[in-house]
């Protein structure tokens, strides 16, 4: 069953992509369905967090990536012939930094769009390609601008605070039961298995955390103050487990009576 805030997330991602289309239809831009993918993909993670978080990197990430191509079209056009090298360069580090992260991912996408509509217009006016990189900049811009104002100014923080709150239960209720599973086999493998396990639960709420300011700003609320500590009691209990397993049983013993506490609330 879904939880309240992913239902309330799926009615507010339906109503940023209708936005997003009859922004689309009104303005009748050639190039506006740039705006409708940009919002779609940033808004595609069922969570507020990671649509920022996106948000954020697909804007950098496509603002690097047009300044890159820029200066290769402007390259390019002074020497046409190098254009298969340039083309075998820049596969090669696709193939490297396509994988690394998000960001990365839209330089590489953004540089190869906008040097493959050159390569098809070639030979080309000394404006053509270079009036596609500002239709891509302005398509992608305007779509997370939609996104950040709807966020805003429409639907605001309240689904985000249930979201970071649901998400830092679920770390504590798994970092609770990996705590009592250590403690039916306190063994040096077990300790070191349930660090591993714990350390990789937490990643998750690491990431809404470290987004927290895009989207309250630089106000702490109740629901980012149980989050940080949560997260405190994982960085606890993964030291515990890893630097002293065999000796600290009676310290994990107060540290799973603190997390039932917490999740009783």
């Amino acid at each position: 069953m879904q939880s309240v805030a992913t239902r309330t997330r799926t009615n507010q991602i339906t109503l940023l992509v209708a936005i997003s289309f009859l922004f689309y239809e009104i303005t009748n831009w050639q190039q506006g369905i740039w705006v409708v993918l940009s919002t779609v993909v940033v808004a595609g993670p069922f969570s507020t967090f990671l649509s920022f978080e996106k948000a954020k990197n697909r804007f950098l990430g496509t603002l690097v990536g047009l300044l890159i191509a820029s200066g290769v079209e402007y390259y390019l056009r002074f020497n046409p012939a190098q254009l298969p090298v340039v083309a075998v360069l820049i596969a090669f580090i696709v193939g490297f930094m396509a994988t690394k992260s998000y960001r990365y991912f839209i330089i590489m996408i953004t540089t190869c769009t906008c040097l493959g509509y050159t390569y098809m217009n070639m030979p080309y006016t000394s404006f053509a390609p270079m009036s596609f990189v500002i239709d891509r900049a302005m398509g992608v811009f305007v779509g997370v601008l939609i996104f950040f104002l709807m966020q805003h100014f429409v639907f605001g923080n309240n689904n985000s605070k249930l979201e970071l709150q649901e998400e830092s239960i679920e770390t504590l209720s798994k970092l609770q039961k990996t705590l009592q599973a250590y403690q039916a086999t306190p063994t040096l493998t077990a300790a070191y298995q349930s660090a591993a396990d714990i350390f990789a639960s937490t990643r998750a709420l690491q990431s809404y955390v470290g987004t927290a300011n895009l989207i309250f700003g630089a106000h702490t609320n109740a629901e980012l103050r149980f989050a940080k500590q949560v997260m405190m009691l994982n960085d606890r209990a993964v030291r515990l487990l890893i630097d002293e397993p065999t000796v600290v049983m009676s310290q994990v013993d107060q540290l799973l009576h603190v997390v039932t506490a917490k999740l009783a609330r």
